[in-house]
């Protein structure tokens, strides 16, 4: 598999046929690293700037991914679309593991701060009160799916923040604290992301994101946490049922 200089079609067109052709036929497998750029230039014969250009455009069409650090990979062709069920009690990787792909959870941060405003009034909290902040970047077969952020009341998890540095389902926090939750309200609006979330989600900063923001309540009907999460607009599709 060569480039073709005459034909007159792009290079960066051509190599992305031909990393096709080589998923296609079985060469290059899901999850498998590719080429760095430098490999590939040298491969095919072409600057690093042309690969960078396939390569990202293949990573924009959800057929390879990129993982810091790492590489970049073949992605799984089940990611072209996810539906994202907005339940009553929603929970991440129970919902992946239904369309038979593998969630992961990476936390970003996790504190203990005074209230914003905008929390402070959502939870009916007095002046000055203290919430756990808990920052989170959710993946599918390891590609960025979605960023959450929630805020909980200190007065309601007390000594809270060695599970919430290590735990991954909210569902298992809550069952810690007898807690039997339900959504209480979300809004969902299309918005364009912050320089931080297209990071965190691997997209560019002209694409928008699905960005919900939601309201937890207590079986007792007190609320209890403020979340907005931040999804992307490429894979997800969201439907709601409660």
């Amino acid at each position: 598999m060569i480039i073709d200089r005459d034909n007159g079609v792009p290079y960066y067109i051509q190599l992305m046929e031909l990393l096709r052709k080589q998923i296609a036929a079985g060469i290059l497998q899901e999850g498998q690293r590719i080429l760095s750029e430098v490999e590939m230039g040298k491969v095919y014969r072409i600057n690093r700037h042309t690969v960078r250009q396939a390569i990202d455009e293949l990573c924009r069409l959800g057929e390879l991914y990129k993982i810091r650090g790492r590489g970049t990979f073949i992605a799984k062709a089940l990611l072209d679309t996810v539906e994202y069920q907005l339940s009553a009690k929603n929970r991440f990787t129970e919902n992946i593991k239904k369309i038979g792909a593998t969630p992961s959870t990476k936390i970003l941060q996790t504190n203990e701060i005074i209230a914003p405003e905008k929390v402070r009034k959502a939870l009916d909290l007095d002046h000055d009160e203290r919430v756990y902040f808990h920052y989170v970047q959710r993946s599918i077969n390891e590609r960025p799916f979605l960023i959450g952020q929630a805020f909980l009341p200190v007065k309601y998890f007390l000594n809270a923040l060695p599970y919430l540095n290590v735990l991954e389902s909210m569902s298992e926090f809550y069952a810690k604290y007898n807690i039997n939750y339900e959504r209480a309200k979300s809004t969902i609006q299309a918005v364009f992301p912050t320089k931080e979330e297209a990071l965190l989600l691997d997209i560019p900063r002209n694409m928008p994101v699905l960005k919900v923001k939601k309201l937890m309540k207590s079986q007792t009907g007190i609320m209890i946490a403020y979340g907005i999460s931040c999804y992307r607009s490429d894979v997800a599709e969201l439907s709601i049922s409660w």
